[in-house]
């Protein structure tokens, strides 16, 4: 099926309609990272977030890329993720777009949970990160979403979504109005009767922010590859 071109938020973009994947948007400044590299870029764009046995690593001949976020099952806190180190330089109010394909091969389980989405500066603990906006698990396939911008917050709003076990999906965060952030999966609106506004601070410094983590020694496990990301947004406001 060949890729269809759309105006969303006012900017020409390209979408592959049958994994509703973004495969070309026309905006100013652009971050892409397929994973097709023999190692995680940490020299100029990743910051590995482990603790204990938590690890981030390329998934071996992996089709197109992916890199797998592991936890174990050794009974302790643990975190696996990446973020820009709190290199922030994604500007809300600027169209910001941002779009991640991932799946689990281990679905998370009890304490084990998983975010994928947009930040602030990086925390030991998921719900003490002061900005956010993200897709989130805990404990099952179960999708929610969430935000904060400090003054404005919403937790595990349901989206109707479970991820199925070694199943990718595309998700995607729309900051085009900074009042009221749109969430998709698969290019379906999510969470759509609840306002998302971030508007707190119009030109707040993000970066993104992939992780799971058990916050209290568990058993738990749970693996998540994250297929690409892909983020956009204008020079200006």
């Amino acid at each position: 099926m060949s890729t269809k071109g759309r105006y969303i938020a006012n900017t020409a973009t390209l979408i592959e309609p049958t994994s509703q994947e973004t495969v070309a948007r026309f905006a100013p400044v652009q971050f892409y990272d397929d994973f097709l590299g023999k190692a995680i870029d940490t020299t100029n764009w990743w910051t590995a977030l482990d603790t204990a046995g938590g690890t981030e690593a390329l998934t071996a001949d992996a089709p197109s890329g992916a890199v797998a976020l592991s936890l174990t099952n050794a009974n302790e806190i643990q975190l696996a993720g990446l973020s820009w180190g709190d290199h922030r330089p994604l500007v809300l109010n600027q169209g910001l777009v941002a779009e991640f394909r991932a799946r689990f091969t281990t679905l998370p389980a009890d304490a084990a949970t998983a975010v994928i989405g947009l930040a602030g500066d990086t925390d030991a603990a998921i719900n003490t990160i002061a900005e956010s906006m993200w897709f989130r698990w805990d404990g099952s396939g179960v999708v929610t979403v969430e935000h904060d911008d400090t003054a404005n917050t919403t937790s595990k709003v349901a989206t109707g979504v479970t991820s199925v076990l070694n199943t990718w999906q595309v998700f995607r965060i729309d900051c085009t109005v900074i009042t009221d952030v749109k969430f998709y999966i698969n290019g379906n609106a999510v969470a759509t009767g609840t306002t998302f506004d971030m508007s707190t601070v119009a030109a707040l410094a993000l970066q993104p922010m992939i992780r799971m983590d058990k916050a209290a020694a568990a058993t738990n496990l749970g693996v998540m590859e994250l297929d690409y990301v892909r983020i956009y947004q204008n020079r200006s406001a």
